[in-house]
C-alpha cells in the first residue's frame, strides 16, 4: 500500500512539474519591457520616427518599448550592440537604411550587418528631392543633367557626408546619366542645405521633411524627386525617372532588426505590432510631418528587400569607386 501511495504521489508531483514547464513554455510574449537601441543622436529623423512608432507598438503589445540612444560611429556601435545580445525579443534596433551600406562603408565592422540580424520589418519610406539654389540657372533636371554631360566636372552636389545615401543618389545618377558632377561632402544634412540655399553648391539630394520647408519659402527650387512617381507633397515636380527616362527609383527608409536566431513567432509579433502602429492618427501625422510614407512590408518581405538595397548599393560603391574606411 505504501509502495502504491508513493507511485501515485511521485505522478502527481510529476504531473505538477510538468504542467508547470507547459506553462513557462506557453507565456505569451512579450512578458516585460522591451529595449530598443537607436544608433544616433535623439532629435534627429531616425529618432523622431522610431520614438512614435515605438510608443504606439508598446500599446498594441501590452509592454513599454524603451528607447535607448547609442550613437557613434555611423550607428555602427548601436548596431554591434544588439547584434551581440540575447535573440529573446527583448533587446531589437531602430535604424537607418544606412544598416544594410555598412559592408560597403567600412573595411572592418566586428559585427555582421546582414547576417548577424532578423529584420523585422520597415517603418517607413522617404522620397529624396533634388533641390538647388532659388536663383540657380537650372530650371528642370534635364537641363542639369544635359549641361553636366557637356561640361564634365561642371556641377557639384553636396552630401551629408562619405557614403550616406544622398551621397549614392548622386553617384548612382552619374552612373546612369554618364556624367561627372563633382561630390562635396559635409557632416549633417543641415549644412548641406545652408550651402545650397546659399549657392555655395549646385545640387543636393536630400530627404524630403527637411528641404519642405526651404522648398515652401522659396529658398531653394526642387527639380525633380527620387521616387519613380511623382509625390503628392510636390504634384507639379517630375521624377528623376522622367528626367533620365529611366526605372530610377530611390527612397531612404528606416527600419526594425531583432538579433540572429530571435524566434519566428516573436519577429512577427514585432512586424505587426509595427505595422498596426504605423496606421494609427497619431502616428500617421508624425510620419506625414517627416515626409514618411507608412510601410506594411511582412518580415519575409522586409528581408528580401534589405537584401536588394544591400545589393544595389554596393554595386553603387563599386562602380562609382567609392573606397571603405
Amino acid at each position: 500500500m505504501k509502495s502504491l501511495k508513493k507511485v501515485a504521489l511521485n505522478l502527481v508531483a510529476g504531473a505538477g512539474i510538468g504542467l508547470c514547464a507547459a506553462t513557462a513554455l506557453a507565456t505569451p510574449y512579450p512578458e516585460k519591457p522591451i529595449r530598443v537601441v537607436l544608433p544616433f543622436a535623439a532629435g534627429g529623423p531616425t529618432d523622431a520616427i522610431g520614438r512614435v512608432v515605438a510608443n504606439q507598438m508598446s500599446k498594441e503589445l501590452g509592454q513599454p518599448l524603451v528607447i535607448e540612444t547609442r550613437p557613434g560611429a555611423s550607428g555602427t556601435i548601436g548596431a554591434a550592440e544588439i547584434a551581440r545580445t540575447k535573440p529573446d525579443g527583448y533587446s531589437i534596433l531602430m535604424n537607418a537604411s544606412v544598416q544594410v551600406i555598412y559592408p560597403g562603408m567600412f573595411n572592418k565592422l566586428n559585427f555582421d550587418p546582414m547576417g548577424d540580424f532578423t529584420p523585422i520589418g520597415v517603418l517607413g519610406t522617404v522620397p529624396m528631392v533634388a533641390v538647388v539654389p532659388a536663383d540657380s540657372k537650372f530650371a528642370t533636371f534635364k537641363a542639369l543633367v544635359d549641361f553636366a554631360k557637356a561640361n564634365p566636372d561642371g556641377v557639384t552636389f553636396a552630401s551629408p557626408g562619405k557614403a550616406t545615401l544622398p551621397h549614392l543618389v548622386g553617384e548612382f545618377v552619374n552612373l546612369e546619366a554618364k556624367t561627372k558632377m563633382v561630390h562635396v561632402g559635409y557632416k549633417g544634412t543641415g549644412p548641406a542645405l545652408t550651402d545650397v540655399a546659399g549657392g555655395h553648391v549646385d545640387l543636393f539630394y536630400a530627404p524630403l521633411a527637411p528641404a519642405l520647408p526651404l522648398i515652401q519659402s522659396g529658398k531653394i527650387k526642387p527639380l525633380a524627386v527620387s521616387t519613380k512617381q511623382r509625390i503628392p507633397e510636390l504634384p507639379e515636380v517630375p521624377s528623376i525617372a522622367e528626367s533620365l527616362n529611366s526605372d530610377f527609383d530611390v527612397v531612404t527608409w528606416y527600419g526594425m532588426w531583432a538579433p540572429k536566431g530571435t524566434p519566428d513567432d516573436v519577429v512577427q509579433k514585432l512586424n505587426a505590432a509595427m505595422v498596426n502602429a504605423s496606421k494609427a492618427k497619431d502616428v500617421a501625422e508624425v510620419l506625414k510631418g517627416q515626409g514618411t510614407t507608412a510601410s506594411n512590408l511582412d518580415a519575409a518581405q522586409t528581408k528580401a528587400f534589405g537584401e536588394a538595397e544591400n545589393v544595389k548599393w554596393l554595386k553603387v560603391m563599386k562602380d562609382a569607386n567609392i573606397q571603405a574606411d
